[in-house]
């Protein structure tokens, strides 16, 4: 529960709001306490005919010859223990008992009658002397009583759905933001799946604990209250009497709250889970169906929904076993009540065996909104059930929420970074070594110096550690051993920020986002012009399928990851966007694999206009980009040579 309480004390800044709702929720339980309560007198007049004045009149002369015949009954009481104790001599300890039972009930119809007078003064001002219309006025306000009941149950909700909804924007936005400022290992650790699984379901169940906290966690008990200390005025030793399973009722609410918690964590668990199935078959759909393997991906979907359906059926049945074990306490506690009350006034009593339940004997009136407000306590109760649970899930999702926002960074942020001043003059590579597995190194003291302008490309084979070696400059991860070095300052000391916006990647498997050809040309230059882009279109040489192949032109939708392009229209326009950034270091990683030989020779054209205003760093096989170098390096199993002749390095 500690991160869900983070949750809620991040909702420090909307209590105003919460103060409000909390009004409101006091509201609703007045109001639904007083529903029941105003009962009372329209029963007793219903079956009295009296109206209100004349019913409290009555009561109140009744109060008045009861306290008379308690006076008598004391001072009789007294007399005879004064003569007992002048002729004996003893103190009789039966004769103060009852004098003890007589004060009580003085004080008890005394208090009773204050009361009456107090209400027939209102009801003389307020109420006709007819019963009938007494009675129907009482009804019409308690029509609009419980009209307004429902305008503050519904300001309520709003209040802390604003509340909730606030406090789970924030969080999806930090996760976001976490999410995108996340280094490679990191990300790895969730995967887009527990991402979207975070954002999604996880924050939504958030929504519904902190909704079911400060909404039905405040507001049903609330109703509890006000209903049990509106019974503790007709009799709180009754009162008392029906709660004794109490302590059988807390036992099975916290025994079903343990069984749904753990199947809660178990669903979060799942749900991450069906994300990744869902994920990986859509987004890889043309693999899926190229290789027939629709088949297998249905099965798994399916193995994967039914573990989902399992949970969830468990999940029900836990809650709806809980709610009649619930309820049958609730009823033998009703049943505690009806028994007992029953036998004071059918006897006319006030005590059960040696027990003294009231000070006076029953009314019939009494007992029935007795009854009232226990039943009226009875919906809230069965109502907080369902918000433990929602609480309970609430808490899953914020673990699983926080466990992200608290994730620590695998690459550490220089606390004060220095700035270069200006464009570099030189990259350097210094016994540089890296690996994922201590026993499988990728890079072995890599060496190299790049001065700006120049032009290098980095040959080898498969695994021979080119694109790690890409993924050091980029810092995307940060060598286990060695400095990567711009200007002498080890690139860990400067904002990433900085040094990323000194490189720009084109990379084989090219990434483009589901916008216009402009907008992703544009992506990391958002204040160039359409002019510009254009221009950068041109030099990549792809403003001529643009305009001739798309049905739009620049404002052509590409679709998902760029799906109505082929790869190598999706290379020339990733090839555009890097060139209009106008970077410090280009890095092509086999940038031209899908490209045609005509269009690769027009854009070496243009990389060769390129040569001295940046650095460029080549990865590829393709002679035609290899021709461009100033110096060719040659990988094999981590380490890096100077390879002694282009073509023999090709």
């Amino acid at each position: 529960m500690k991160n869900f309480w983070t949750a809620i004390r991040d909702s420090i800044q909307h209590l105003p709001t919460i103060v409000l709702a909390t009004i409101c929720s006091v509201g609703i339980a007045i109001l639904w306490s007083s529903n029941i309560g105003a009962l009372y007198p329209v029963i007793d007049m219903t079956l009295k005919g009296d109206s209100m004045q004349s019913w409290l009149e009555k009561s109140s002369d009744a109060s008045i010859t009861t306290l008379e015949q308690l006076d008598s009954q004391f001072l009789a009481s007294a007399k005879a223990k004064q003569l007992k104790q002048r002729f004996t001599g003893q103190s009789f300890v039966s004769e103060s008992k009852a004098q003890s039972t007589i004060e009580a009930q003085i004080l008890a119809e005394e208090y009773a009658l204050g009361w009456k007078t107090w209400g027939l003064g209102w009801a003389n001002e307020l109420l006709p002397r007819d019963p009938f219309k007494t009675i129907c006025m009482i009804m019409g306000v308690l029509i609009f009583s419980t009209l307004i009941k429902h305008l503050l149950m519904m300001a309520n909700d709003l209040l802390i759905a604003h509340v909730s909804t606030s406090i789970v924007r924030g969080l999806r936005m930090n996760v976001f933001d976490v999410a995108l400022g996340m280094d490679r290992k990191t990300y790895q650790t969730f995967g887009t799946s527990g991402l979207l699984a975070a954002i999604t379901a996880a924050a939504d169940g958030l929504a519904a604990g902190i909704m079911s906290l400060f909404g039905a966690a405040i507001r049903e008990p609330l109703r509890v209250a006000s209903c049990l200390i509106m019974a503790c005025f007709i009799s709180w030793r009754l009162l008392l009497l029906s709660v004794v399973l109490a302590p059988l009722l807390i036992f099975v609410v916290l025994y079903f709250n343990k069984k749904i918690r753990s199947i809660a964590a178990s669903i979060m668990g799942r749900n991450a889970g069906f994300h990744e199935v869902l994920l990986e078959a859509l987004s890889n759909i043309f693999t899926v169906q190229a290789f027939t393997m629709e088949k297998h991906e249905k099965e798994r979907f399916s193995r994967c929904t039914d573990d989902m359906r399992r949970v969830n059926l468990k999940m029900i049945f836990y809650t709806g076993l809980s709610k009649p074990f619930t309820e049958l306490i609730g009823i033998g506690m009703v049943a505690i009540t009806v028994c007992a009350g029953a036998y004071l006034v059918v006897n006319k009593q006030t005590h059960i065996f040696f027990l003294q339940i009231c000070e006076k004997p029953m009314s019939i009136t009494d007992l029935l909104i007795f009854f009232g407000l226990l039943v009226g306590a009875s919906d809230p109760l069965r109502k907080l059930s369902g918000v433990s649970v929602s609480i309970y899930n609430g808490a899953i999702a914020a673990n699983f929420l926080y466990a992200i926002l608290h994730s620590k960074p695998a690459l550490p942020q220089a606390v004060s970074p220095i700035a270069l001043n200006g464009r570099h003059s030189s990259l350097s590579l210094k016994n540089v070594c890296f690996h994922y597995n201590p026993e499988h190194p990728i890079l072995k003291n890599v060496e190299l110096e790049l001065p700006f302008g120049k032009t290098v490309a980095i040959l080898g084979s498969n695994g021979s550690g080119k694109s790690t070696l890409i993924q050091l400059l980029c810092r995307y991860y940060d060598p286990v051993d060695g400095t990567i070095e711009m200007d002498g300052v080890d690139v860990r000391q400067m904002s990433l920020q900085d040094l990323r916006k000194r490189v720009a990647l084109v990379s084989q498997s090219t990434e483009l986002f589901n916008r216009s050809v402009l907008e992703n040309i544009q992506y990391g230059s958002p204040d160039s012009t359409r002019e510009q882009a254009i221009e950068a279109a041109k030099l990549a040489h792809a403003h001529q399928f643009i305009m001739d192949s798309l049905s739009e032109g620049y404002d052509t939708i590409v679709g998902q990851a760029g799906q109505k392009l082929s790869g190598g229209q999706r290379q020339r326009i990733a090839l555009a966007r890097a060139i209009l950034r106008n970077p410090e270091i280009l890095i092509l990683d086999e940038s031209t694999s899908q490209i045609d030989m005509t269009s690769e020779i027009r854009i070496r054209e243009t990389l060769q206009l390129m040569k001295g205003k940046m650095t460029l760093v080549i990865i590829t096989h393709r002679e035609a980009l290899i021709a461009l170098a100033d110096q060719v390096y040659y990988m094999k199993d981590g380490t890096m040579s100077v390879s002694t002749s282009t073509q023999a390095a090709a």
